[in-house]
């Protein structure tokens, strides 16, 4: 679970040490500056333009980001280790969490990062309990969110007539009416967000359409009752159960994104099937 910060306040995972608190006791870390929140660097190409002065510039992405926290640790000058044993551990670790930071005026942040290390040194600041710190992030994905996501959970649609129940997927009209089987998410970000979509079974071949682009992503697959499909629309990753790579099973080769400001229904039918289909989706800032 994500913390509660206060303004400038930064931590890295749920449960890691809490940065520039407010509390005067001992021990406690003050961040002087951080570096890294703003534009991740842009991956940029060249080319020189033939017969004429120029060139040609292409930096449509962005590149890993880099964040370093600068600051002092105050300390009992009898003790100043146990602290910073615990805080080379969890800086040192190579595993994805998400890094927390509170501005004030805004929702608070996180950017998914691998710990880069502690830097301090072990200088004649002990004696009065002062050691200089430095923490340092790497995020291979350069994209800052908004802490909780917009979630929406529909079922496979069915349409009643006369009591008898039909799955909603045929060109003929029976009379009946269609209920509303689209995941509705929004995007308040400044960035093209990218949605995370969890289909269980039972369902077979299920299809996603977006209502603001069109885009359609058709899956020819059987999923079984407890079988899960996950679809990481930025990693472009379709995965079944945790485990096995299924994206051989998708038609085309489109992925549905949110584009900044936007609210989008994504439509979720299948051929057969009573399973459900869950899109998740955070603002996404650069």
């Amino acid at each position: 679970m994500a913390p509660s910060l206060n303004d400038y306040e930064f931590q890295f995972d749920d449960t890691g040490t809490t940065l520039n608190t407010d509390d005067m006791g001992l021990p406690f870390i003050d961040i002087l500056s951080v570096d890294g929140i703003d534009t991740a660097p842009l991956r940029t190409s060249t080319d020189e333009h033939q017969g004429m002065d120029g060139t040609y510039v292409d930096s449509p992405f962005m590149s890993a980001r880099t964040i370093v926290l600068s600051g002092n640790l105050y300390t009992d000058p009898g003790d100043t280790d146990t602290l910073l044993n615990q805080l080379r551990a969890d800086y040192n670790q190579d595993d994805v969490r998400p890094f927390y930071f509170q501005l004030p005026g805004q929702r608070t942040k996180f950017i998914n990062c691998q710990g880069g290390g502690l830097r301090y040194a072990v200088d004649g600041g002990r004696r009065s309990g002062v050691t200089v710190v430095q923490f340092t992030l790497v995020a291979e994905d350069p994209y800052i969110y908004d802490v909780g996501p917009t979630s929406s959970t529909v079922s496979v649609p069915t349409l009643s007539i006369l009591g008898t129940s039909f799955n909603a997927l045929f060109n003929m009209g029976f009379g009946g009416a269609l209920p509303n089987f689209g995941a509705t998410v929004t995007n308040q970000g400044s960035h093209t967000a990218y949605p995370y979509i969890t289909i269980t079974g039972p369902v077979t071949n299920p299809v996603l359409v977006d209502s603001n682009s069109g885009t359609t992503m058709a899956l020819n697959i059987t999923l079984s009752a407890g079988d899960v499909l996950t679809i990481d629309t930025r990693l472009k990753s379709i995965i079944l159960n945790n485990f096995v790579s299924r994206r051989t099973a998708m038609a085309g080769r489109q992925w549905i994104s949110v584009p900044p400001g936007i609210s989008d229904t994504i439509s979720f039918t299948a051929d057969s099937g009573t399973g459900s289909c869950t899109v998740k989706l955070y603002n996404t800032y650069y």
